[in-house]
């Protein structure tokens, strides 16, 4: 998983699961009238800051769901956009009220983001796209309530990321950021969750899928400091 930039470009995402799910799902009064989506469409866009575009659809859609990629960086995307927006006029889908937007049906996802990549490979601007950064997550059902995972995380699971995380150096500051009530060392997590056969109340799943994310981004290149903020922004505690 490499990190995506706070900074403002071009994007290309792309869902698991079949499950049709609202592109408002968070908003109570308007998801059931909006366009429903799933692992056959694609969506491109532009966004001033691409990692908060990300955590935006971890949060309706479920970051087990979400596959994210970076097309390119640039403070003034919207020739690019221009471009796509003609080049898939006929795939983007209409909503209630008739607007086209960037959801794209009828069109295979890869073939669109392949398609999508060379149209800006190709766009004469002086800032070339980087090498494209894409996070994909385990793919699932759809998270019920955003605030709570969906992945059905075990204590084993919590014990086996502390024990991880400890073994690589990340600090028992960190590992009380990431908790709920703010203190905690890795002899405490390990010793409570060691013997139980599951996780009781709202607040341990969060910490597990926190520990699980920090792992996983860890293991395949990122800081500690950088995967807990997106791990805190993407896995808030339930009210």
């Amino acid at each position: 998983m490499n990190l995506i930039p706070a900074e403002p470009g071009l994007y290309f995402v792309r869902l698991s699961g079949d499950e049709l799910i609202s592109v408002n799902h968070n908003d109570l009064k308007r998801r059931d009238r909006c366009i429903m989506v799933n692992s056959e469409n694609s969506k491109y866009g532009i966004a001033q800051n691409l990692r908060s575009r990300y955590l935006s659809y971890c949060r309706t859609f479920g970051s087990e769901r979400v596959q994210f990629a970076v097309l390119g960086l640039s403070s003034g995307p919207a020739a690019i956009e221009s471009k796509l927006h003609r080049h898939f006029g006929k795939y983007r889908m209409r909503g209630l009220s008739g607007r086209l937007n960037e959801w794209l049906a009828g069109i295979d996802p890869e073939a669109a983001y392949r398609q999508a990549l060379a149209i800006i490979n190709q766009h004469d601007d002086p800032s070339k796209p980087p090498e494209t950064a894409t996070v994909t997550v385990r793919s699932g059902p759809v998270r019920k309530k955003p605030a709570l995972p969906v992945q059905k995380f075990t204590p084993e699971d919590i014990v086996q990321a502390a024990t991880y995380l400890q073994a690589h150096g990340m600090s028992e500051a960190l590992l009380s950021r990431c908790h709920h009530f703010g203190r905690q060392t890795y002899n405490d997590t390990i010793t409570y969750f060691t013997g139980k056969t599951r996780l009781q109340g709202a607040n341990n799943p969060v910490y597990a899928a926190r520990l699980d994310f920090i792992m996983r981004g860890h293991m395949t290149g990122g800081e500690f400091d950088q995967l807990l903020q997106e791990a805190l922004d993407t896995f808030p505690v339930p009210y």
